[in-house]
């Protein structure tokens, strides 16, 4: 059996997003012409948001692939590199990294050209299929494609290389602490390149709890105790919203430190959520404090994490959720209170800029609003109004009439 055979693996990628995809329904092309290109499954146009970013990424692939091929063999995605080739692939790997942070500053110059080139780009393909349309919707539909492009700060450094091992592909028990089939400096290496790899799955591992704590919080300041069912807690057929969350914390709990008593939680939730589903009244009841107060615990859980965990895109979506959820039941109070068309347009305007927080707390709030929207429109409509309306209608029979 080989000893001096490693496992390695290059991964080069990038942080944000690279194309976009302008659908054949985006180009307002004649309903048979989309339904041809479809039966003969062509593409529809896919054009890149950055070229520089996929002109380095490129460049950086090339130079992955040359490692890959003068220095390992491999069977699909799984590249396996000789001892006697360690050095050479270290050092293609260490020139990698440097045309990589090379690359990242270039990008970070360049921001302001490649989002003007962006800019043209969205206007050569929209402007002409607006030419007969109001100017409100073709600004609408730029802004929608404009708002893909990365952000200043996305662009700072997009492009990451991570590299896996090498690691023994062959493992011994050793019979003491010299017995070790790596080499010093393959030894080093590994233990470097993987621990940032692993790093790195973490924190996008914790981030992604984050979000879910985020999605769950939304949740249950919208539920109310009646209205837990087989959606959140599952049952035989399906998974639900509540079961998928815990399992999903359950699994990053043990591989992140932190979101331990979060976990906990959620699964103690399932069972409040199993009880609240009971035909026992006494236990309902109980069930429905139990709710109540875990709700509680849960919100402080999610507050102790974001006064001790680095800032992430989930963690900034965790605290918003936080923030932003005392000032829910404030504006459903307002929603409930109006009596007039102008107070609802101003509370129309705080509802819009927390939607794209949490989701089911806005629509929640969206229906309200609709609803009182509704009442006061007809109350303000004229007794005339609705004679007037009375008087349009024409029946040729008794069926026609609904009253």
């Amino acid at each position: 059996m080989d000893k001096n055979i490693f496992i390695l693996r290059v991964e080069i990628s990038a942080s944000v997003r690279q194309s976009t995809q302008i659908k054949f329904d985006d180009l307002r092309l004649p309903q048979s012409v989309i339904e041809t290109l479809e039966k003969q499954q062509s593409v529809s146009v896919r054009p890149n948001l950055s070229g520089k970013l996929k002109e380095f990424l490129s460049d950086l692939r090339i130079e992955q692939r040359k490692l890959y091929d003068e220095c390992t063999i491999h069977q699909g995605d799984t590249h396996f590199l000789h001892e006697d080739f360690f050095e050479d692939a270290m050092e293609r790997i260490k020139n990698i990294r440097q045309k990589a942070s090379e690359f990242n500053k270039q990008l970070c110059n360049l921001w302001v050209s490649e989002h003007e080139k962006w800019i043209e780009t969205v206007g050569g393909f929209l402007e002409p299929l607006f030419k007969n349309e109001e100017a409100e919707a073709l600004k609408m539909a730029k802004d929608a494609y404009l708002r893909l492009f990365p952000t200043k700060k996305e662009f700072e450094s997009p492009i990451n290389v991570y590299v896996l091992g090498p690691n023994p592909a062959f493992l011994d028990v050793a019979r003491n602490k010299k017995d070790h089939p790596l080499t010093k400096a393959i030894y080093e290496a590994s233990v470097a390149n993987t621990t940032e790899v692993l790093e790195a799955a973490k924190k996008g591992a914790a981030d992604r709890a984050c979000l879910k704590a985020a999605e769950l919080l939304d949740d249950l300041d919208v539920r109310l105790g009646t209205k837990v069912g087989e959606r959140q807690t599952g049952g035989s057929v399906r998974r639900g919203s509540w079961q998928i969350a815990a399992e999903n914390l359950r699994l990053i709990s043990s591989y992140c430190p932190g979101f331990e008593n979060l976990t906990v939680l959620s699964d103690e939730l399932l069972e409040i959520g199993n009880q609240l589903q009971s035909d026992n009244a006494k236990k309902k009841d109980v069930a429905y404090q139990k709710f109540s107060d875990h709700k509680i615990k849960i919100r402080q859980e999610l507050e102790n994490i974001v006064a001790t965990r680095d800032s992430t895109e989930g963690l900034e979506t965790l605290k918003k959720s936080l923030s932003l959820s005392g000032t829910y039941r404030d504006l459903i109070s307002k929603i409930e209170t109006a009596e007039s068309e102008g107070q609802l347009e101003s509370l129309s305007d705080e509802i819009q800029v927390e939607k794209d927080v949490y989701d089911q707390r806005a629509r929640h709030l969206q229906n309200l609003f609709d609803r009182k929207a509704e009442l006061i429109r007809s109350a303000n409509i004229g007794l005339a109004e609705v004679l007037a309306e009375v008087q349009t209608i024409n029946a040729t029979s008794v069926n026609d009439l609904d009253f």
